[in-house]
């Protein structure tokens, strides 16, 4: 197989199983305790609770204090005791059909179906007001603002629903705090949901759930945006960058996002604002930069000019909302 071939391939593969992790390992044969999001025996060191599967960045990610971090291709080989090749040819083999149907022989929704749904759950919610449950959440978490921007809004009672045997079965209804995504063109993609329960996120295995997978450089414009423009990995993070620098900022939602975030060209000041996440594997710095190489380049190629600053906390571990806490924690210490 020639390289550039295969390289293709693994961009399509990574692209189609983005978000869909957890079906996609469990169709091939790992196990779903490995899946919980629990601290677990790392299936290739072992120990006791070193071993977690987040899919923070929605590509299958985990991380081991032993061996650690990987991407859902390295579990696939650690967990099934797989070659890489082999481990790739089995999840091309799944995403080569919509993923959803690679279980129990369920149709994939229809994007039109998800687009009734997003707007049906939109139209049910109201928008953020002082006391309701999505301003105690940001609140709580030092992010309370006069006036929330309309692009959230707060659910009273979202379903939330898991898989099992392949078919969604509703455990529950928290209050959410919804999100709207944006495409280049300005229409809506899909919803961001965070549950909520007594002012904080609620104890749910997957409390921060996007629609539908697939944004592919959509992000939350949480403010409107002219010259300058901010981007941050999350919504508490942004709101956090907006609090403390006063930009307009739109978060990419995840990692794996931000290096493909649209920016539009009326700007001509990118402040880039990424985690330091040296204590695992550097991916918030990475995304940071390699947002900043693209928008830099793109720029060059259109014979025009921006303005890019990286923006990462000094100390690892740490994103901006920890930066911003810690400012308003020192400001009520001195009054």
């Amino acid at each position: 197989m020639e390289q550039r071939d295969f390289e293709a391939r693994l961009r399509e593969v990574k692209a189609r199983a983005e978000g869909n992790w957890r079906t996609i390992l469990e169709s091939i044969g790992v196990e779903p305790k490995v899946l919980n999001k629990r601290n677990q025996p790392c299936p290739a060191c072992g120990g006791t609770d070193r071993f977690q599967y987040t899919d923070k960045y929605r590509h299958g990610d985990y991380y081991c204090r032993g061996c650690g971090p990987g991407d859902g291709f390295r579990l696939a080989e650690m967990a099934l005791g797989l070659s890489f090749m082999e481990a790739f040819k089995q999840v091309e083999a799944v995403v080569g059909k919509p993923v959803a149907a690679a279980m129990a022989g369920s149709p994939a929704p229809s994007a039109e179906k998800m687009r009734v749904l997003a707007r049906r759950i939109w139209d049910e919610a109201q928008p953020v007001t002082a006391g309701d449950e999505v301003d105690r959440y940001l609140t709580n978490r030092g992010l309370k603002m006069g006036k929330y921007p309309n692009v959230l809004r707060f659910h009273q009672g979202l379903g939330y629903f898991v898989k099992e045997g392949g078919k969604s079965k509703k455990v529950g209804e928290y209050p959410a705090m919804l999100a709207c995504v944006q495409g280049p063109d300005g229409l809506a993609v899909t919803l961001h949901r965070t549950y909520l329960q007594d002012g904080r996120k609620a104890d749910l295995p997957d409390v921060k759930k996007l629609l539908s997978s697939g944004i592919n450089g959509a992000a939350v414009r949480l403010f409107p945006v002219a010259e300058e423009l901010a981007v941050a990995e999350g919504i508490e993070k942004s709101l956090a960058v907006h609090l403390a620098t006063g930009k307009p900022v739109w978060p990419a939602l995840n990692c794996g996002n931000m290096e493909k975030l649209w920016i539009p060209e009326s700007v001509k000041r990118l402040g880039i604002y990424g985690d330091n996440d040296a204590d695992k594997a550097y991916d918030g710095q990475a995304a940071a930069y390699a947002l900043a190489r693209r928008v830099k380049k793109e720029a060059r190629r259109r014979g025009s000019s921006i303005q890019v600053d990286v923006h990462i906390p000094k100390a690892a571990g740490d994103d901006w909302e920890d930066v911003w806490v810690r400012r308003v924690a020192r400001t009520r210490m001195a009054a």
